[in-house]
């Protein structure tokens, strides 16, 4: 990492990157920062990452991979916070990070994700003068615009500290990340912020995970039927992300398919919480007890097994900032069907790696599912890993990143 900063901070406040992904507020950030320092590392960059504790159990440190770690911190108490009231404990956050960085002997670069995570890392920036590189992950202003009526005062409220802490950001930061060109847009007509600050970097994945396996394989090693048409949901359960439209979906799919299972990849395994028991009830509604497979979380590791088996992907999120699930299902020859929102409409793009469907339309999702079992598993293939190959992979990713970094290492910091 020839010119670029050699020990590197990486804040996610609520995003431990060594916590399995689909439970909680536990996702696709989980999977981003762990596979950024990951990568880091591997290139020579002493990487840590900064998280709140959830339990007072956890190591306060604990390995990634050798050249890199988590340090988790106290903030607040004891257990899981909710990510919506982590304003409250963010001067305990902002207070544990700055012993942290002392302990550290300090950092040459400070990469913040979140806007919790961006305004703790503006204060160590600020504090002991180093440059400060900011990834949203997601703007407040978009996902307002995506709800429906009304979310209350208290959640009005703080979409308005947000989005002022996401203006200061864009105005603040050395830099910052896009995930694709519209998001840039989005980050200079919302909050103001700077081309020449902006760097839009695609997040990739790792073809060496991420690849496409034997069909019948895969299907052994996720205990699936070897010969019905297995449609995919992996992710969170939160409403946004759009299972009850998929739900609501599948008497029409099965119509078209009759054999059809939908395989449910995320939640608790033992479907105790919330969002996991508004899905069974779903299916209990609809008498898809048969057809619908609740898979339960999965370690990250394992999600290639589950793309592999299927013959299509379904990300019908509501609001999307980016989509990592559809990128990891084309990187494994396997086509998507995604909501046309956000990052998902960019990285799916047009037919020949799936299909793009309004958000909210049980009935164009069941007709673009049904389009695409019509074509086969096969007829997606190639394409797919084109589309992967074109700019989606880790190494293009990080290699991006690493621009970044050496654009604003060594700046001397005024504000």
């Amino acid at each position: 990492m020839s010119s670029s900063p050699r020990r590197i901070l990486l804040i996610s406040e609520h995003a431990d990157p060594l916590a399995t992904p689909g439970v909680g507020y536990q996702g696709g950030q989980n999977v981003y920062v762990r596979e950024l320092a990951t990568r880091l590392a591997r290139l020579g960059a002493e990487t840590d990452v900064l998280c709140r504790a959830d339990s007072p159990a956890q190591p306060v440190r604990e390995q990634i991979t050798p050249g890199a770690q988590v340090i988790r911190v106290q903030a607040g108490p004891a257990g899981p916070w909710p990510r919506d009231r982590f304003g409250e404990v963010l001067d305990e956050f902002i207070q544990q990070a700055d012993a942290a960085w002392r302990v550290a002997g300090g950092y040459d670069l400070v990469h913040s994700h979140y806007w919790y995570s961006g305004l703790t890392g503006l204060h160590l920036a600020r504090e002991y003068g180093a440059p400060l590189a900011h990834s949203h992950m997601s703007i407040g202003a978009v996902r307002r615009a995506s709800l429906d009526g009304d979310p209350g005062a208290a959640q009005e409220a703080l979409f308005a500290d947000r989005h002022r802490a996401e203006c200061t950001l864009a105005r603040q930061a050395d830099a910052l990340t896009a995930y694709y060109p519209g998001d840039a847009e989005d980050q200079q007509q919302m909050l103001g912020a700077s081309p020449e600050r902006l760097h839009t970097v695609p997040p990739g994945v790792d073809t060496t995970v991420h690849r496409p396996l034997d069909r019948r394989e895969a299907r052994q090693r996720t205990s699936l039927p070897a010969d019905v048409p297995i449609v995919l949901f992996t992710g969170r359960l939160e409403a946004r992300k759009g299972l009850a439209d998929l739900i609501a979906a599948m008497p029409a799919i099965l119509r078209a398919h009759p054999r059809t299972r939908l395989v449910v990849v995320g939640g608790t395994r033992h479907r105790t919480d919330a969002d996991s028991a508004a899905a069974l009830t779903a299916i209990r509604e609809l008498g898809l007890q048969d057809q619908v497979l609740m898979a339960g979380s999965v370690p990250q590791q394992e999600t290639a097994a589950y793309y592999s088996a299927a013959d299509v992907t379904v990300a019908p999120s509501r609001y999307e900032p980016y989509g990592l699930v559809a990128v990891e299902s084309l990187a494994c020859g396997v086509p998507a069907v995604v909501a046309d929102v956000g990052g998902l409409a960019w990285i799916v793009g047009d037919e020949s790696v799936g299909d793009r469907v309004p958000p909210r339309d049980p009935d164009a999702i069941a007709a673009a599912v049904a389009g695409v079992l019509d074509r086969g598993p096969g007829a997606y293939h190639r394409a797919c890993l084109d589309r992967v190959a074109d700019g989606l992979t880790a190494e293009h990713w990080v290699d991006g990143i690493q621009r970044m970094y050496r654009a604003v290492y060594g700046t001397v910091r005024t504000h």
